[in-house]
């Protein structure tokens, strides 16, 4: 073992339910710090193969089924392992099911402790229809029980929103989830007039993300443009709506559905966004939604890939610098087919997304702040 190696800052960055490669946690967060050389890297996360280790990194499995109770309750166990194993000087959890157990250890391995918070999980609560009101209480009370333990040295928010949603995590610095790749150089354009018209459906679906609403929403355009085509690709986290969605796509081979119960390679869905002619972003103006910018906006934009958005305010303040979507009413199937044909005549791109839409606009910000620890 090279003194390299060994002069190297040991971290450990941990989820139980994001892949052990997550877009965030790996994708930016770990190659972030691996590039100043500085740090010597292990993962943990979620993971249905064995993943291979490297000279820098090194990879472990929170657990391996994502709807598996037991296996969430034994991935503490496994994160205490790794925790003792590893020694790190720098401890980032991005999950709150670790925190407990983390802060607890704080003191004894002595290491800083940072807190990747990836999402407001207490407002989430109201995204999942098949909770009951007893057990969003329940739930709501163990995280904020979960989250509220002391000796967090830094909380790394994901969304501008989640300092005013939740003023008591502080100090914090806010690490939007942009494109960790580089902005596609595009010309204005126009869709232009063609028989058919391709979309794309990415990332989590879920009732109050639209999903089958987007659905819906194609089946009327089929009926201008029946050979236009409609992906939708992504981790289904809802029980039984996987099988509505399957459902609603029966017997239509225009549309292409892949819903997995388990997170899909961000590789696929980056690949999906190929030679499309909008991505659609369907989502119910919820509360808890309403207010966070989607990776998947900061994905379009980069890749050049207009948006057909519901009438988000502050999703259209993103987008309209550059002309990078329109808005449509998902719900009013009736004006569909007019307001489809308002987004064709719409230019598009008509001048570049700015920098700061990557993720290296944050780079020396998140450097800085773990270097301080």
């Amino acid at each position: 073992m090279s003194g390299k190696f060994d002069s190297r800052i040991p971290v450990l960055i941990a989820s139980s339910l994001k892949p052990a490669k997550d877009t965030r946690a790996y994708g930016k967060l770990g190659l972030s710090l691996r590039e100043t050389g500085l740090y010597r890297l292990s993962f943990m996360g979620f993971s249905q193969f064995p993943i291979k280790n490297c000279e820098d990194e090194n990879f472990y499995s929170s657990f391996s089924k994502t709807n598996s109770a037991w296996g969430r309750i034994s991935s503490q166990v496994r994160f205490l392992r790794i925790l003792l194993k590893v020694r790190p000087k720098i401890l980032i959890c991005c999950t709150y099911e670790y925190l407990p157990i983390a802060s607890f250890f704080k003191g004894i391995l002595g290491y800083n402790l940072v807190y990747d918070v990836q999402e407001n999980y207490v407002k989430n609560l109201d995204l999942n229809p098949s909770l009951s009101p007893n057990k969003k209480a329940k739930l709501s009370r163990i995280i904020r029980q979960m989250e509220r333990v002391n000796r967090i040295d830094l909380f790394l928010l994901a969304e501008k929103c989640y300092a005013e949603e939740m003023p008591e995590k502080t100090p914090f610095l806010i690490l939007e989830n942009k494109f960790s790749g580089e902005i596609k150089s595009v010309s204005p354009f126009k869709i232009s007039e063609k028989e058919a018209y391709s979309f794309v459906i990415s990332g989590t679906l879920t009732p109050a993300f639209g999903t089958l609403e987007g659905i819906e929403w194609f089946k009327e355009i089929l009926k201008n443009f029946p050979r236009s085509t409609l992906q939708i690709i992504g981790h289904c986290t809802v029980s039984n709506y996987a099988n509505i969605l399957q459902k609603a796509c029966e017997n239509i081979h225009q549309i292409k559905l892949k819903s997995s119960d388990s997170p899909i390679p961000h590789e696929e869905i980056i690949a999906a966004y190929s030679g499309v002619d909008f991505a659609i972003l369907p989502y119910q103006n919820r509360e808890a939604i309403k207010d966070k910018l989607p990776t998947k906006l900061f994905e379009s934009a980069a890749l050049g890939v207009p948006v057909l958005i519901g009438g988000n305010p502050n999703w259209l303040d993103f987008l309209n610098p550059f002309s990078g979507g329109f808005p449509i009413d998902f719900f009013d199937l009736e004006q569909a087919s007019l307001q489809f044909n308002a987004a064709l005549n719409q230019e598009y791109f008509t001048q570049s997304p700015d920098a700061s839409i990557l993720w290296k606009s944050q780079h020396r910000d998140f450097i800085t702040a773990i270097s301080s620890l």
